[in-house]
């Protein structure tokens, strides 16, 4: 939806008469008993998020010399960011990322949603202009390979079906061109209209793909938070389980799931009804069927209430689960043992102040992508988008055009860059690897036209998708050669990504003599990486991979799997 020019004039001289206190810009106060994030970290340990990049603009592209619009400018609406990294071949059939932002281009309003996409070709430090989308929300890839996403509104087909916009993508196009179809979603509830399908949809193990919606039902008509679960590949959708049910005056929307490293599942999510909107948390022990009591989320160390809209939940290939949401500043905190019970180190990444409120500026809505093992992607818009009051006219309100702000009054997206760091030194196989550096020998070869990123690279390109991995119709070995001896700290395995697997790992100096292994997992089920310590000095590292049943029926019966190698010293 446009609206005419005219409109935002009128009302930009409106508000152009704002005054901001002395002291701008203020700090954003969270009001009495919520948290007043720090702008760093104030805890140090392990696991701190330190920033990676500069604030980069994606869009207006390139990013726009004047500190503020003009009037026509402002018409140029950009907010509620969403960004997914996909796995891709790059040139030479080599591993590569497909980072793409889309983000809203209409008013915050119940309409005919348009959007726009951005893609960076690496790893999420420069973006290409943006162009029209059919993406709302975040895509990811399935098992099956094709890149996956929904619409965001569904629609009350009867008293217990609705119909939401699917959209498909095969991964030999890399996800720009997009098919659009209708899904069912099936409920035992009386369903009024309204709700949304907020979130990244997660695919299991098993190959059922989760979805979240928060809906209002008959007698209630208040918002729950809700899961939904497809066995056929995205074309019905059946309730799963309630997340959050709405009582004492309040209502759960917004709700982000994530798989932690144990295979339960985290969410987080937006509970509304009192003067602020808050973040509350439940976890799922069997895949979204159950889910424990709904509880404040909290971060440790700090009593105070989390205020915050549209959280964001990724487990890092690393194994940290990082959390983002805004409102009234953007920020991250993570989980460091990727379970999601205790939340350390928040901390303020972005904000747009004015000195007159604090929600005012970005909108909070923000975006996060993995774009390498313990390097994520955060984006964000610069200033929340208007609303249309009764009259017709912009409701600016949230971001008024008063020049007053700290980074200015463009409708714009930005992104920053983070490393979750880890102990010790990460030895960068992929690099040595092309340096002549280090030698792969393995009987871990099998790949398909379909699986291009299977192979002998896949267990060190810096992904734990599944299809990211060197792999074997039956019992796999996988030895790498360094071309000097290294001390070899700890080791990091992901094995068959949500299914048992076992490995032995072994080092030696001169290939022949092994020893004891150094590193012994059974039957263990990896969601990411996990680390064991070795303190060894080695020139050759060996993984030994008995076979499994019930692979994909692609690979054969039995099949091995190394997802990710990760070595440090």
């Amino acid at each position: 939806m446009r609206v005419p020019r005219s409109m935002v004039v009128g009302l930009s001289v409106g508000m152009s008469a704002a005054l901001v206190p002395a002291g701008w810009p203020v700090k954003a106060d969270g009001g009495p008993g919520y948290c007043v994030l720090p702008e760093h970290s104030l805890q140090s340990g392990a696991y701190l998020i330190d920033t990676a990049s500069s604030l980069g603009w994606i869009h207006p592209h390139p990013a726009p010399l004047a500190p503020e619009p003009t009037n026509t400018e402002r018409l140029d609406f950009a907010g509620f960011p969403n960004v997914s990294a996909l796995d891709v071949t790059g040139p030479r059939g080599r591993p590569a990322r497909k980072v793409i932002t889309t983000f809203t281009t209409n008013v915050d309003r119940v309409v005919v949603l348009t959007s726009s996409a951005a893609v960076s070709d690496d790893d999420g430090r420069t973006f290409g202009p943006a162009g029209p989308t059919p993406l709302r929300e975040s895509p990811v890839e399935l098992l099956d390979g094709r890149f996956f996403a929904t619409e965001y509104y569904p629609h009350r087909t009867g008293p217990h079906t609705a119909r939401l916009g699917v959209l498909t993508s095969s991964a030999l196009s890399d996800g720009e061109s997009w098919l659009r179809s209708e899904s069912t979603l099936i409920t035992p509830g009386d369903l009024l209209p309204g709700g949304a399908a907020h979130g990244t949809p997660l695919q299991l193990a098993d190959g059922t793909i989760l979805i979240t919606v928060y809906a209002r039902y008959a007698p209630v008509d208040a918002y729950q938070a809700e899961v939904y679960a497809s066995g056929d590949g995205g074309r019905t959708f059946v309730r799963r389980g309630v997340i959050a049910e709405p009582g004492g005056g309040f209502q759960f929307t917004e709700a982000a799931i994530a798989q932690a490293v144990d295979g339960s599942l985290v969410a987080v999510l937006r509970r509304d009804g009192g003067p602020y909107a808050t973040l509350w948390q439940s976890r799922s022990p069997d895949g979204g069927h159950t889910w424990t009591p709904a509880r404040e989320l909290r971060f440790a160390g700090l009593d105070c209430v989390v205020r915050g809209v549209a959280p964001r939940l990724l487990l890092m290939p690393g194994g940290a689960l990082v959390l983002s949401a805004g409102r009234p500043d953007n920020w991250l905190a993570v989980s460091p043992d990727g379970l999601g019970e205790t939340w350390r180190e928040p901390r303020v990444t972005y904000h747009n102040r004015d000195g007159i409120w604090p929600a005012h500026g970005s909108s909070g809505y923000t975006g996060l992508a993995a774009v390498g093992p313990h390097r994520l992607i955060q984006v964000f818009d610069n200033c929340k988008l208007p609303g249309v009051r009764p009259s017709g006219l912009l409701d600016e309100t949230a971001c008024p055009a008063h020049g007053r702000f700290e980074h200015g009054g463009w409708y714009a997206i930005k992104r920053l860059l983070f490393d979750v760091a880890v102990p010790g030194s990460r030895i960068d196989l992929a690099d040595l690897r092309r340096r002549g550096e280090l030698r792969v020998s393995t009987t871990m070869r099998w790949t398909s036209p379909y699986r291009p990123r299977t192979g002998p690279g896949g267990a060190f390109d810096g992904s734990t998708g599944h299809w990211s991995s060197a792999v074997a119709a039956g019992p796999g070995r996988y030895v790498l050669r360094f071309s000097r001896p290294r001390t070899i700290s700890r080791v990091g395995l992901s094995l068959r990504p949500g299914h048992p697997a076992s490995a032995r790992v072994y080092v030696s100096q001169d290939g022949r003599t092994w020893g004891p292994p150094v590193v012994t997992v059974k039957d263990r089920t990896d969601y990411a990486l996990r680390y064991a310590t070795v303190g060894r000095t080695a020139r050759y590292v060996k993984v030994v991979l008995p076979a499994a049943s019930g692979c994909d029926a692609e690979i054969g019966f039995e099949c091995s799997m190394l997802n990710e190698i990760e070595l440090y010293s």
